[in-house]
């Protein structure tokens, strides 16, 4: 008897007409169908927050000509806390919002913007007329050591503090050869309270209608033993046009 089978030989796999059926498991899921993880949800949002909370914070407004530049008080190795040198706060901000037109050296530039160095407003003892520019601006002609410039200089009262403002002053009246006393951060504010009323920029002629006063040494004074401070005088308002 023959053990061969009496059956034609043929190819494994389902018989013709027969498609083969799959499996459970028989083939793996595609990935990235399913739902996305809560937990990442999550995270994603928290961290979306933080990074609109950042920007709002330390954007400075997103004004690209202001430098909000905010010292901290560090403690030392040893000892007590000390603040920053005014001076070098004062040449930061300088650096960083004036330089362009008054220059790293103080100089100006010749025939538009006038020089700091040497400058009758910037080391007069008028210090509420030096106060009052930079509160308000200052729309040429004005003459600077002898020469006259017609350009015009913003008001920056609100993009700094008073101590910021007295940190400014105080550096431009120490360097490139200039020894005035320093501003004090409190003369800034008498003549914010002072002048917040006005809205435009001073002219040479209003600035010398003002009453020359030298708030800085009237506002750093110290009261007299066994009397009550004085009260700040306040100059006389300056006609406007």
């Amino acid at each position: 008897m023959s053990l061969e089978s009496s059956e034609p030989n043929r190819p494994y796999g389902p018989e013709p007409g027969h498609p083969l059926e799959p499996s459970p498991g028989m083939f793996p899921s595609e990935a990235g169908n399913g739902p996305v993880p809560s937990w990442f949800l999550g995270v994603f949002m928290v961290a979306v927050f933080w990074t609109g909370a950042y920007l709002f914070t330390y954007s400075g407004g997103f004004d690209s000509s202001v430098f909000d530049f905010k010292p901290k008080y560090g403690a030392a190795a040893s000892g007590p806390a000390v603040p920053p040198d005014p001076k070098e706060v004062g040449r930061k901000l300088f650096s960083a919002n004036c330089i362009t037109c008054h220059q790293a050296n103080g100089q100006g530039v010749a025939g538009q913007f006038p020089p700091l160095a040497g400058s009758e407003w910037v080391n007069s003892d008028a210090t509420n007329r030096l106060i009052g520019i930079v509160l308000k601006g200052l729309q040429g002609p004005v003459q600077v050591k002898g020469q006259a410039y017609n350009n015009a200089m913003q008001a920056w009262e609100a993009q700094y503090t008073d101590q910021q403002f007295a940190a400014i002053l105080t550096y431009i009246r120490s360097d490139w050869g200039n020894n005035a006393p320093p501003i004090p951060a409190e003369a800034v504010k008498q003549m914010r309270e002072q002048l917040k009323d006005r809205k435009e920029q001073w002219t040479m002629a209003e600035l010398l209608k003002m009453p020359a006063q030298d708030v800085a040494k009237n506002a750093a004074a110290p009261p007299a033993a066994g009397q009550a401070p004085a009260p700040a005088g306040n100059a006389p308002a300056p006609q406007t046009k």
